[in-house]
């Protein structure tokens, strides 16, 4: 679908830059970026339940449980018991697994070998193998769940001792699936974060962006989140100066392009860069969580946010005021912001449609009740500091990406911060948000 939008003259002051010029932009849905859907930043976030374990085959061997499938910001479970070893033979079949020695004598033949223990589902407890006949092998023992210490291997003899199931490994801390350091609490989104932030001129591909990041990096063994920036059209970042040195100054190492003509593919390409840059020689090598990132931006760039946000590695995304893009493809959660009083990209022409076709992702659109007849002026919103739209931007992407429960009640129960004044019309789906 293809939009045009003219507007014959702008002129405004922000602060004390001003701008003036014509926009004519075309608004149309930013390419996906290319990329497959990823995990759901929230599915990874902890392990699911595990199965039982499995009945014995006819042989003796046993199947440990299986894993389930992990939910969106699912609590860590403990995975099922682990199956229970076969018995070995002294001459007839095995008994069912589980049964110690239970299964009746046939003909006397070599030996049995103890049968193998399956392996350990997460958290699971290997059984103790039936009575084996004289001089049959051990069983060897479970492997290890997630992140798990091994079983231990049985001992030969009479009857082998099943593996003992190795403990499940923790999931991740944060509600979106990435383990992210503990941050120092604040109270105030909107205000600048514990770090001091330096910005770096004509860096990442080409030469073509602009780079906002900590100034001290990696500090106590620190790992930063990297996030792309998609500017609006006919702005440039040197208009958000203010609004990306506060997100820099949460820990976060943010690239935008200096592109006015933002593209999903733009946002992109920052991104791989910027990504790439944790195994490459640099002052960023092993400092980034590089399997944590955010596509963040404004307008166009919020639409090209929202197409770059099919990354694999995407953990959340933010859109002001954007665009309509493909959000079906998001491979993140998704926070779609605007306001009562903005003309120009206008709620339902734009940030409703793309609310509506995120089907998979968790999705939440805010929206920023002002005064007045909408206009251009209130899709100016996000320039310079972004206004009252900074502080849930940030808590988004602290609580996604750093697991901040503290940013929590900006977005989930009945009286969160964006269901009250100013705010008004939340809207959320694909997840529990209550």
């Amino acid at each position: 679908m293809r939009r045009s939008v003219r507007v014959a003259c702008l002129h405004f002051v922000f602060g004390a830059a001003s701008i003036s010029g014509v926009f004519a932009c075309s608004a149309e849905d930013p390419p996906a970026g290319g990329g497959g859907r990823g995990g759901n930043a929230a599915r990874d976030a902890g392990g699911g339940t595990g199965a039982e374990g499995g009945t014995a085959g006819a042989s003796g061997s046993s199947f440990g449980g299986s894993s389930g499938s992990s939910g969106f910001g699912g609590t860590n479970s403990f995975g099922g018991s682990g199956g229970f070893g076969g018995d070995g033979a002294t001459g007839g079949d095995s008994g069912t697994g589980g049964d110690s020695g239970s299964s009746p004598g046939g003909s006397s033949g070599t030996s049995g070998s103890a049968g193998t223990a399956g392996d350990a589902g997460t958290g699971g407890t290997g059984a103790t193998g039936g009575t084996g006949a004289t001089g049959g092998s051990g069983a060897t023992g479970g492997s290890g769940g997630t992140g798990a210490t091994g079983g231990t291997g049985a001992t030969g003899g009479m009857g082998a001792t099943g593996g003992t199931g190795a403990t499940g490994g923790t999931g991740g801390s944060s509600a979106g699936g990435c383990t992210g350091p503990a941050l120092p609490p604040v109270s105030d989104y909107g205000a600048r974060g514990p770090f001091a932030v330096t910005r770096t001129n004509s860096t990442g591909p080409s030469s073509q962006y602009t780079m906002f990041r900590p100034t001290t990096l990696g500090e106590n063994g620190f790992k930063h989140q990297p996030l792309s920036w998609g500017n609006g059209v006919s702005t440039t970042r040197d208009l958000y100066v203010e609004l990306l040195t506060t997100v820099a100054s949460h820990g976060f190492v943010v690239i935008a392009s200096n592109s006015s003509t933002m593209t999903a593919q733009l946002v992109r390409d920052g991104l791989e860069w910027l990504i790439a840059q944790n195994s490459a020689s640099g002052v960023l090598q092993g400092k980034l969580a590089s399997k944590c990132a955010a596509t963040i931006g404004y307008s166009m760039g919020g639409g090209s946010a929202v197409g770059a946000g099919a990354h694999p590695d995407v953990r959340a995304i933010v859109s002001l005021h954007g665009l309509q893009a493909t959000s079906g493809n998001a491979n993140a959660p998704l926070l779609l912001v605007t306001s009562t009083d903005d003309g120009f990209v206008t709620k339902s022409g734009y940030v409703q449609p793309t609310y509506q076709r995120s089907t998979q992702a968790p999705t939440l659109m805010a929206t920023l009740e002002r005064p007045g007849t909408p206009s251009f002026a209130g899709h100016l919103i996000p320039l310079g500091n972004a206004g009252d739209e900074r502080a849930p931007m940030v808590a988004w992407l602290r609580y996604w990406l750093y697991g901040d429960q503290g940013a929590k009640n900006w977005f989930f129960g009945t009286d969160c911060k964006l269901c009250k004044s100013p705010w008004t019309d939340i809207q959320r789906k694909n997840y529990t948000w209550q």
